[in-house]
């Protein structure tokens, strides 16, 4: 007997040994899961990133049109704010466009310490001053987090990225699992157990918006990796010359000429590029004192996808070229469609609605998702309670820290959006682990993020009035949001909502941990 204890004791550390990798193992899941959903759940409000940063500067005069002198008066005025002994990196105009009907400018530079610094103003259509400082905290938020997640240049981006071919794989993985997903397309089982409810609406969600699904994460996982791409191309195609790699796919590149005198003529290049009979969505002027530096001028034609293009100029005045368009090459019309095929901005307000109730239910799928294998881990008698209340706990409490910035945002503290939503979504994961009440927890959560929306909207209209238009209509959405949320709320969810634990769940958890 005294022979077998080290042979007893071996298997029990051993066994402790493999209990905590697989507990390792399903907390690097439920992480990546979490990625997924802020990724998707932030993704359908980026759909309104254009609408939100016109909201949060609800004084912007808004207009349909500028004249070419405008754009040349804004640009230089701009220019004039640039910090002493820095190097201008560019300036841009934004808009007027359908989405955004306002003017806006950016300097991008650096200082004389050389750190990066970006300033935006609101400009006067009519006259080209510059009115204030554009400031759009909260739609910086929302972009960064879906495109970022908030981490630095460029590991975000390909963090995401990597997220996006993920989602891509495990779509195609999830359609080859399923050999009747299509044949059951229209199938719910609403009136059996809950995990088969789940189980079905999971599966056709999932196949209702398969297009959708397919087209956003392939082009998201395109777009988050395109720095490793253009590097790729660049060694094989360019003997390792990224400048030519991105000229390939950007056109016109700046180049060593002769200084300037004077800022160059944008009115003269406003004025030709108009002639197209299309839209100015946007002007880049890079190397303002330089000859050779570039002006683009992005025109943008809603009705057909790939028709958006690009007049390239050299600082100097002379046209060079048209990037884009009808009349490019087929590989660099594809790529152009990309980001409008990922955000959907093409095709007006009814593509871009549908985009956000697709991404929606995108989120919604991979909430399901771990509903089922929580769901599925308990009946199995393996239940995983710490886990399942992180999981509600940072779904429920990412959507309490939008509304608590959106809130930071309407008040004018702009400056503590981040800190703000970050310190929401800690608090109501801490409260869901350290409570263990799910339901009453959720109830909590969804309540806070109603009352935060409501307040909003109400300072908001204090502070700017009603507005009319765009900004009249992110008001209403968020006060629709915030009725939506207090319903759901008072109805207690029963288990449907979006970060709630089931019943049957957190009766579980509680079981395993008493």
């Amino acid at each position: 007997m005294t022979d077998q204890t080290p042979i007893v004791a071996a298997k029990q550390s051993n066994s402790r040994f493999v209990a905590r990798m697989i507990e390792s193992h399903s907390i690097l899941g439920l992480a990546f899961a979490v990625l997924i959903y802020v990724v998707s759940l932030t993704g359908a409000f980026t759909v309104f990133a254009e609408e939100i940063a016109l909201w949060e500067n609800g004084g912007a005069p808004t207009t349909e049109t500028v004249a070419p002198q405008v754009y040349q008066t804004a640009l230089e005025n701009a220019l004039a704010e640039r910090a002493p002994g820095g190097e201008v990196r560019n300036l841009l105009t934004y808009g007027p466009t359908d989405f955004a009907p306002a003017l806006l400018v950016r300097l991008n530079e650096e200082d004389a310490s050389g750190a990066f610094r970006q300033t935006n103003w609101i400009a006067d259509p009519e006259t080209g001053a510059l009115l204030g400082s554009a400031e759009a905290p909260l739609s910086h938020l929302i972009e960064e987090l879906h495109v970022a997640l908030h981490l630095p240049a460029p590991w975000g981006r390909y963090l995401v990225g990597l997220l996006g071919v993920c989602m891509f794989s495990l779509i195609l993985s999830g359609i080859l699992a399923h050999p009747t997903i299509f044949r059951d397309a229209f199938k719910l089982r609403l009136d059996r157990n809950r995990r088969t409810a789940w189980t079905d609406m999971h599966n056709r969600l999932s196949v209702w918006g398969l297009p959708f699904h397919l087209v956003v994460t392939f082009t998201g996982g395109f777009l988050g990796l395109a720095g490793l791409i253009v590097g790729a191309v660049a060694m094989v195609a360019y003997q390792g010359d990224q400048e030519r790699a991105l000229a390939s796919v950007q056109g016109l590149q700046p180049e060593e000429g002769r200084m300037l005198d004077a800022f160059p003529p944008i009115s003269a290049m406003v004025s030709e590029a108009r002639q197209r009979g299309k839209p100015i969505e946007l002007i880049i002027v890079a190397g303002h004192d330089n000859a050779g530096g570039v002006t683009q001028i992005s025109l943008v034609e809603d009705d057909m996808l790939d028709a958006r293009s690009a007049l390239m100029f050299r600082n100097s005045g002379e046209y060079v070229e048209t990037y884009g368009g009808e009349s490019a090459p087929g590989g660099i019309r594809a790529l152009s469609m990309l980001q409008p095929l990922h955000y959907g901005n093409f095709g007006g307000y009814p593509i871009k609605f549908g985009y956000f109730i697709m991404a929606l239910a995108l989120t919604w799928v991979t909430s399901s998702g771990m509903r089922i294998w929580f769901a599925r881990r308990e009946q199995q008698g393996r239940p995983v309670p710490r886990l399942s209340q992180a999981w509600f706990g940072m779904t429920a409490g990412l959507t309490l820290g939008l509304a608590a910035a959106t809130l930071a945002s309407a008040s004018g503290f702009g400056a503590m959006v981040l800190p703000v939503c970050l310190a929401a979504w800690a608090g109501a994961v801490a409260m869901f682990l350290m409570r263990r009440n799910g339901e009453k927890d959720y109830e909590i959560v969804l309540a806070l993020s109603a009352a935060c929306l409501a307040i909003a909207a109400a300072v908001f209209v204090v502070r700017h009035g009603t507005g009319s238009g765009i900004v009249f209509g992110v008001t209403v959405l968020l006060c629709t949001l915030s009725v939506a949320l207090c319903a759901f709320s008072a109805r207690g969810f029963r288990g449907r909502g979006e970060g709630g634990a089931t019943a049957q769940v957190y009766a579980s958890s509680e079981a395993s941990t008493s």
